[in-house]
């Protein structure tokens, strides 16, 4: 197994890493969540993804999560000749609403109504960027006419961004309700929804969710512009977000995205909420062996900035190396959090963040016993933090204190286990429901000793809730001696 590191590592499900064997392999070099992408696929290979997961953790006897990412309203180009055409600089070319086999002077996209939404003047970017359009005149309903500022071969299916027009889309589409619906009905511990634009985004999400009876947590995808401003309403609501850097590049200026990555890890975690960082991070490895330097500085410095998880995309799942882009990146996390540890005696949000702003989202006992923990913690004495916890609302809330040792959390429901493999810091352990604080205790011992944190004699913090079994309730802290 890959040595234990606190940042959390998310990885994409496809044709190179669908079987459990390899599954198996993905979660011993360190994969605490995977992601199974709704863009490609049938109802049926989603299923044997979801199956392959849960055989490949048992087999492991390890606890992952499960996220299923939405589509959403994505545009793209439709079919083109040949697979490919030729834009020249300087051409026009129509973009029309009927569908057509697009040509270097014609083509059609999945999004008709684009057509009655974009105006004179307005770009239109292709491929994630590499093409650009300026649109020279409108001939509503049925077309638009642009001119090829930059150049290039288009490919049918590419997307298509318009970072400078108000589209009259909602961010769930039909086909993503009915797949939030399917999501819903199984065994999925996130859903991470697509091109969010404000808040009642969420909430839509959140009703299917609820109807459904589903305790998936929501992830919201930062990709567009519109939810930089909206981002105080959108992480009230939402219970993590996902740094989707592919399309905030192309909406945004690409010097623009480091600054917004930054500024989302650090609001993430004022909000109390988990923030993954994704897109290209060791994109060199879906074909070579190795990443490019500036590939290993790029993933070092997402857990430089605090985020709580790091995510691979088309490296492990169409990628020719999936288990070696794993390890890698656990080996750099692990560097940085070693020289962390090393240099600072404290994690990313010591030089930044106060105590009180670190437990600024909880309130009550809660608040306070975090900070306690915190302030035992860095005394240097304790070796590891036990949270016993129905929800895990208590292990996120410590996970966010960026704590100098590890946290277990223990808890007898499993979707509360599993959700908590993406709190930074966290492990996490199905225990049975006891009734008495000398209970918990023992249990703590017992899996601390199992995990080799801590020696007989050594000292762990145990946090807990009067009456126990009962949800929203920690009001506890013991130093105990194992």
């Amino acid at each position: 197994m890959a040595k234990l590191i606190k940042t959390k590592i998310v990885a994409t499900v496809g044709p190179a890493s669908q079987d459990v064997g390899v599954l198996m392999r993905l979660i011993a070099a360190g994969v605490d969540c995977f992601r199974i992408n709704f863009s490609h696929g049938t109802a049926d290979q989603h299923q044997l993804m979801l199956d392959n997961i849960r055989a490949a953790a048992r087999r492991q006897r390890a606890t992952v999560a499960v996220m299923g990412d939405l589509c959403g309203p994505k545009i793209r180009v439709g079919a083109v000749q040949g697979g490919g055409v030729l834009l020249a600089e300087g051409t026009e070319i129509t973009i029309q609403r009927k569908p057509v086999e697009g040509t270097a002077a014609r083509i059609s996209t999945t999004l008709a109504e684009l057509i009655d939404d974009v105006r004179a003047g307005q770009r239109i970017l292709l491929d994630d960027g590499k093409l650009e359009l300026k649109v020279v005149r409108r001939e509503p309903p049925k077309r638009v006419v642009c001119r090829v500022i930059t150049g290039g071969v288009l490919a049918g299916g590419k997307g298509l961004n318009l970072p400078q027009t108000n589209m009259r889309l909602p961010a769930l589409t039909e086909k993503d309700k009915r797949d939030a619906a399917w999501i819903a009905s199984r065994d999925f511990d996130y859903v991470a929804l697509s091109f969010v634009r404000r808040a009642s985004d969420v909430t839509g999400l959140r009703k299917i969710l609820t109807r459904s009876g589903s305790a998936a947590k929501i992830v919201a995808k930062i990709e567009k512009p519109q939810a930089m401003r909206n981002i105080d309403s959108i992480l009230k609501v939402a219970d993590a977000v996902l740094v989707a850097r592919g399309d905030l590049g192309v909406e945004m200026p690409l010097p623009q995205v480091p600054l917004a990555q930054k500024r989302l890890v650090d609001l993430a975690g004022r909000a109390g909420k988990c923030c993954i960082v994704a897109t290209q991070m060791l994109e060199t490895m879906t074909e070579s062996p190795s990443p490019t330097r500036a590939e290993v500085s790029d993933v070092a410095n997402a857990v430089f900035d605090g985020a709580d998880a790091v995510m691979l995309s088309g490296e492990t799942a169409v990628g020719k190396h999936p288990v070696r882009a794993v390890k890698m990146m656990n080996e750099i996390a692990r560097r940085v959090e070693d020289h962390l540890r090393d240099t600072d005696g404290d994690a990313h949000y010591g030089r930044r963040l106060s105590d009180d702003q670190r437990a600024g989202v909880v309130s009550g006992p809660l608040a306070a016993i975090a900070r306690a923990v915190r302030a035992l913690a860095c005394g240097g004495e304790v070796r590891a933090v036990v949270a016993y916890s129905l929800t895990g609302s208590t292990a996120q809330a410590l996970s966010k204190m960026r704590l100098p040792v590890p946290i277990l959390m223990l808890t007898p429901t499993e979707r509360a286990a599993q959700q908590a493999c993406l709190y930074y810091g966290v492990q996490s352990a199905r225990a049975d429901l006891v009734e008495h604080t000398r209970e918990v205790l023992a249990v703590a011992a017992r899996h601390i000793r199992k995990l080799r944190w801590a020696r007989k004699g050594q000292k762990v913090l145990v946090v807990s809730g009067r009456p126990l079994g009962k949800s929203g309730n920690t009001n506890t802290l013991v130093v105990h001696a194992v």
